[in-house]
């Protein structure tokens, strides 16, 4: 099955290579006279299996609706947001967009986006799902996956090991670890080298032991409403990257996350505790393994290690502008049907988050995530991340954690005290 996916992703891209950016027709009159219409939809997106995603998703559509044609414009992401705020405030708007939650604060009080808040797709999203791209109670953008802070594993390396099972407490999980050291493999890897990856082991705990459980926001936080020497979910989760440092990989600070995935795709290592888009590139790596996600389960409770998850921050939007908004929306809608995603899942883009999608054609980690949606079996959490100065220190003060060696608990919420207090 897979091999037949590699072949679909690779004809979808031979085919996004002949579509272009469509017909290059400047031709848009009003399909009630019969003719066909054109929409502008500006797209910040590169990676291949979302393009050739998108290739086929709006050749199906266009094959279904013959009056419309969709051109797409793609734009890289390090200037696409300058690229979209100039079309706008110049007043040659798309007619529709791929759109963040950061977005809204600035396009949205303008006037920019079209309040999407009576399309039939609300429904298939769970409660809460769009907050991150609503304002004042109206949608603006329907997003179709999302990431998760999770493991994601090979399940090549488990079977081997004779893990038949992903482990669903806090002991079978450091059971698992030692399974795995006791076979010569390493349970798990970071890569320090890629500063980032830091913050993506401390987001992956504090996601599950910290926001997930019961523990204050991390607005909460930086405020300084509450403090970490003082909260038990954040000394809990600082415990827990203690009793997880003895099996992960040496030279934390000398390894990069691509020699990660590649540990994991050859089966050198077992897991990365990191952001669940991990599992791409380690599919690039291997695309014949076999891999997984699953929620870090912190409690020793089954049924409360739910997958923790922020809003999406991303979806697709239409311009306030758009001369044909029923169109588009029409369009909008089929980008994010459950069939839509189901392809989406299928050619490897992303975990997709719309209710509906069809599991039985998914492997993997696809699969994983998209059974985990299906079974209400994720925790809507606050966001993930600190502001920038907060992060920074709590990255700085988790490096220094490591470095010596992940002992002195007390002495990293100590800091983490002081440092926080000091952006006051």
């Amino acid at each position: 099955m897979k091999k037949r996916y590699l072949a679909m992703l690779l004809a979808g891209c031979v085919a996004f290579g002949l579509a272009g950016c469509g017909s290059g027709s400047d031709e848009e009159v009003s399909n009630e006279e019969g003719e066909q219409i054109t929409l502008e939809f500006l797209d910040g997106t590169s990676e291949e299996q979302y393009q050739a995603w998108e290739t086929e998703m709006i050749e199906a559509f266009e094959e279904e609706n013959p009056d419309i044609k969709i051109e797409v414009q793609k734009v890289s992401t390090d200037s696409f947001n300058q690229t979209v705020m100039t079309r706008f405030a110049s007043g040659d708007a798309p007619d529709m967009l791929t759109f963040t939650e950061n977005d809204i604060t600035d396009m949205v009080p303008s006037g920019y986006i079209m309040d999407l808040s009576d399309s039939a797709n609300i429904a298939n999203y769970d409660e809460g799902m769009l907050d991150s791209l609503s304002l004042d109670g109206k949608v603006y953008a329907l997003p179709i996956a999302n990431d998760f802070m999770c493991v994601t594993y090979s399940k090549d390396v488990f079977e081997a090991a004779g893990i038949t099972e992903v482990p669903k407490t806090w002991d079978e999980f450091m059971d698992v670890c030692k399974t795995l050291k006791d076979n010569g493999v390493t349970p798990l890897v970071a890569g320090f080298a890629d500063q980032w990856a830091v913050n993506g082991v401390g987001q992956t705990v504090y996601c599950a032991a910290v926001l997930g459980n019961g523990g204050p926001a991390l607005a909460d936080m930086v405020s300084r409403t509450n403090t970490f020497a003082g909260t038990e979910q954040w000394r809990d989760a600082f415990q827990k990257i203690s009793d997880m440092y003895p099996y992960m990989n040496e030279d934390l600070f000398g390894t990069d996350m691509n020699t990660c995935y590649d540990m994991v795709a050859n089966g050198e290592a077992a897991m990365i505790p990191n952001i669940s888009s991990a599992v791409t590139n380690v599919m690039a790596m291997n695309p014949d393994g076999n891999y997984g996600i699953f929620a870090l389960p912190v409690s020793d409770n089954a049924d409360e290690n739910l997958m923790p998850m922020c809003p999406p921050a991303n979806g697709f939007a239409i311009s306030e502008d758009c001369e044909h908004k029923e169109e588009a929306m029409k369009f909008i809608e089929y980008l994010t049907s459950p069939e839509s995603a189901t392809k989406y899942a299928e050619y490897g883009a992303g975990i997709p988050i719309v209710k509906g999608v069809d599991t039985t054609s998914l492997e993997g980690a696809f699969k994983d995530g998209a059974d985990l949606i299906s079974n209400s079996q994720v925790k809507l959490i606050s966001s993930k991340s600190f502001p920038s100065a907060n992060e920074d220190a709590f990255i700085k003060d988790l490096s220094d954690f490591f470095l010596d060696g992940c002992k002195d608990v007390d002495g990293v919420l100590t800091q983490l005290d002081t440092d926080f207090d000091n952006l006051q």
